[in-house]
Parts: C-alpha cells; sequence; structure tokens
C-alpha cells in the first residue's frame, strides 16, 4: 500500500489534535518568556537604569555633534577640467567661475565643471586650476624665467629671433651669443602667461612698449574677478631688452699716428716764445681691432694687431728762452772794432764829456745786441743821436746804439744778444759814419768797454 493510501485510511481525529498540541506549545513559550523577562526586569535597580539611559544619551548626542561638525567642514566647490584634463577645483562662486569662463573664452580652452562639496583643507591653491594651468617652457636668463613658450620649438625660435635683432650690423646671428645663461625649462603656468613667439621677441626687445594679453595677472586677480581678455601693459618701464646678446668681431682699420714735437731752446726768442722750424708730418699705420658689441652697440675695443705704414716726423720748433735780462758775456755791437773816439772827456768842439765809444764802420754795417734785453726805444732822437737804439739789459743796465741809418727793431720787443737790430750811419751829430755805443747803469754812462 502506497502512502497515499495510508495517509487516507488514518482516523480524522489525529490532525485536529496536533493543531491542538502546536497551540498549547506556542503558548507555554511565549508565557514562559514573559515571565523569565518580567524577573530580569523586577531584578534592575533603578542607579544602573539611570546609568545606562544617561550612557545612551551621550552617545546619541555624541554622534549627532560628529554629523554636524562634518556637514559644516565641507562647502560647494567644483572640479574643473581643462580640455578634458582634470586640473583642480575651485570655490563654487559666481565671479570666480565667470573669470574663468572668460578665460577659457579668450585662450580658446575647452573648459568643462563638475559640482562637488566636500572638505578641502585651508592650504589648497585652487588659483592654480582658476589659471587654467598648461604645460609650457620657461625661457630662463640668469636663472630667472623671462618669457614662456608653448614648446621647444618655440623657445628655441624667439632665442634665434633675439640673437638675430640685438647682432651688430653685418655680423651674422650664428657668431653672437647670449651675455648671460640662457636655459629652457619646462614648466605649468596659466595659460594667460604662455606667448606666441612673435609676441615673445617683441616683449623681450621692447619691454616698456609691449603690452601684453594675460601676463602679468595673477591668479589672485583673477579669482577677484579681473578680465583675463583684457591687454595688460607689464610694470617694466626700462627701454633695454630683458636679454643681453654680445659679440666680439675683428676688423682692420687705417689710422693717423701723431708726430711728436722736438723743443730746441733760443735764446734769439723771448722767453715762452716758440717758432717752427720744421713742420711734423703724421704717420700711418694698420691696426687689427678686437671689438666688443653688447646688443649691437660698441661697448669697448682691443687692439691686437699693428703694422705701421709710415713712421711719422717730428716737428722742430725753437723755445724762446730769453727773458729780456742780460746774462753770461756780452759781445760786440759790430764786425768792425776800431773805436775811434774813446769813453770820457775829449777836446772835440771846445772839449765835451764823451759818454760812450764810436765804433768806425761804414754805413750800412749791421748793428747786433750786445746782450739780452728789451727795447725801449726805437726810431729818431732829436738829442744829437738820429736814429738810436735803446734797451734794457735789465738789473739797471741799459745799452744805447746812436747814429743808425735804420733800427729793425721796435720798442717792447724783446731781443737777444747777438741778434740784428739795426744798420750803423751818419745821422745826428756826426762829422763821419760811424756806431756810437753806450752803456747806463742806472742812468748814468760807464765805461762801455767791460759790455762789449
Amino acid at each position: 500500500m502506497n502512502w497515499f493510501a495510508r495517509a487516507r485510511r488514518a482516523p480524522a481525529r489525529l490532525p485536529a489534535a496536533s493543531a491542538e498540541s502546536k497551540g498549547t506549545s506556542s503558548n507555554s513559550r511565549w508565557q514562559r518568556w514573559y515571565s523569565g523577562w518580567r524577573r530580569e526586569w523586577q531584578r534592575i535597580s533603578p542607579t544602573r537604569l539611570y546609568f545606562a539611559s544617561a550612557v545612551s544619551l551621550a552617545v546619541f548626542f555624541g554622534a549627532s555633534y560628529l554629523a554636524v561638525s562634518a556637514i559644516h567642514s565641507t562647502s560647494d566647490w567644483k572640479r574643473v577640467f581643462s580640455n578634458g584634463t582634470y586640473v583642480g577645483m575651485i570655490p563654487n562662486d559666481d565671479e570666480v567661475v565667470a573669470s574663468v569662463q572668460r578665460l577659457a573664452v579668450g585662450y580658446h580652452v575647452d573648459v568643462r565643471m563638475e559640482d562637488v562639496h566636500t572638505s578641502v583643507p585651508s592650504t589648497y591653491d585652487w588659483q592654480m586650476a582658476a589659471g587654467l594651468p598648461v604645460t609650457a617652457v620657461a625661457v630662463m636668463y640668469n636663472g630667472k624665467p623671462v618669457v614662456y613658450t608653448a614648446d621647444d620649438a618655440s623657445a628655441t625660435q624667439v632665442l634665434q629671433r633675439v640673437q638675430q635683432a640685438l647682432a651688430p650690423t653685418g655680423v651674422a646671428a650664428d657668431d653672437v651669443q647670449f651675455a648671460g645663461k640662457v636655459a629652457l625649462q619646462p614648466t605649468v603656468v596659466s595659460v594667460a602667461n604662455v606667448m606666441s613667439p612673435d609676441s615673445a621677441v617683441r616683449y623681450i626687445l621692447h619691454p616698456s612698449r609691449t603690452t601684453l594679453v594675460g601676463r602679468g595677472i595673477s591668479l589672485r586677480m583673477i579669482a577677484d574677478g579681473a578680465d583675463a581678455s583684457r591687454a595688460v601693459s607689464p610694470p617694466s618701464t626700462a627701454e633695454a631688452p630683458l636679454m643681453a646678446v654680445e659679440a666680439d668681431v675683428t676688423v682692420s682699420r687705417e689710422v693717423a699716428v701723431p708726430y711728436t714735437i722736438q723743443y730746441v731752446k733760443s735764446n734769439q726768442l723771448a722767453a715762452g716764445t716758440v717758432k717752427v722750424q720744421r713742420h711734423g708730418q703724421p704717420g700711418k699705420k694698420r691696426e687689427q681691432v678686437e671689438v666688443r658689441y653688447v646688443n649691437g652697440k660698441p661697448v669697448g675695443q682691443k687692439v691686437v694687431q699693428q703694422t705701421v705704414l709710415q713712421s711719422p716726423q717730428p716737428e722742430v720748433a725753437l723755445l724762446g728762452i730769453n727773458n729780456g735780462v742780460a746774462s753770461g758775456s756780452w759781445q760786440w755791437p759790430s764786425p768792425y772794432t776800431d773805436i775811434t773816439s774813446p769813453f770820457g772827456y775829449r777836446s772835440l768842439d771846445g772839449g765835451e764829456m764823451h759818454p760812450g765809444v764810436d765804433i768806425g764802420c761804414p754805413i750800412g754795417t749791421p748793428v747786433y745786441a750786445s746782450n739780452n734785453g728789451v727795447v725801449e726805444e726805437a726810431g729818431w732822437n732829436s738829442g744829437g743821436y738820429g736814429n738810436w737804439i735803446k734797451i734794457n739789459n735789465g738789473n739797471g743796465i741799459e745799452t744805447v746804439y746812436g747814429h743808425l741809418s735804420r733800427p729793425v727793431v721796435h720798442a717792447g720787443q724783446t731781443v737777444s744778444k747777438g741778434q740784428l737790430i739795426g744798420y750803423s750811419g751818419d745821422t745826428g751829430h756826426v762829422t763821419g759814419p760811424h756806431l756810437h755805443y753806450e752803456v747806463r747803469i742806472n742812468g748814468r754812462p760807464v765805461e762801455p768797454t767791460p759790455y762789449m
């Protein structure tokens, strides 16, 4: 007999009895649990109950405080994606967001932003993200960045064009070099600071006259709402280029060699008087000169080789040392030495004092100064001397030359010993042609022979 047949033959009261037994068992379990819980509750003291309640409240309020603090420590930010690359976060502020959008439009950057509510440290520099940073190449000069370009090729082009612009005329750019240390350095800067080669060259050459788009705008200014598309003049006011180029150029030139002057002392001339006897002639030489140029302008030169093409001829000049005062020995005033009438008393015309000596000589005989002096009088004398010359020889000494046919010096002229001063004659009170020579000391005639 199968299972289904046996089940049909079972008595009908068995299911009912099983149900009743099951209900009674469930009620018994509930009563036992309730009775146990009640007995445990009755054993709990009030003190333990209060303590448990206090701990529960503390846990509740502590969790609430931490939740509120977490909420207050976070704020609204925006994730910034520049040309699909995440560059950082900026505050979710209308002015900051607008400035970044204007910057993106001005520099053709595809910018996307995503809202985020997060906790950000106070030291986070969000201005870098606001400037839409890009990789660039800095042109460094003496350790400092001068301009930023997009890549190495642009930076190299800028350096070549600057060298060419600042090279001296006629000198190839390959023959010049920068005066300072130049380097190219990869970096990350705001897109506003990256310049085209044309703009970079203009800025380096003419910093005070070049306006730059974006350069000089700080990220803080962008955050404060500065318009990055507006042209801003750089702070530099100096016209000198920001980089210096130098070159050493060797040139050949022909230059004059100055002549020297050789002075020959002459007692025939008044002291300080110069009389050229032979004019000088300059010489010529060829020089190889190394010229140092900085930014196309010569700043120094050095002669590295020279060849004399023509030697100079010195000039010869007489330098007068005659100060108008007699010095040394005296000389005869005439080439003739025959004294026809001495100094002193003579019986001529009934007797008279002869203040000098008479030297017999024909008319036209040259007359020379017996020593240095200054001519005081030269010309006609109405006191019987005829044409005469009176010379002040210094130290109270005067010499007189009378009865001349004509003098050849003038008053105020400095004469030297042996200088031609006139020609003998027979003018004035004479009985025949001769030279009257007279010496006076402090105005009184003396024996003239010691002074001739």
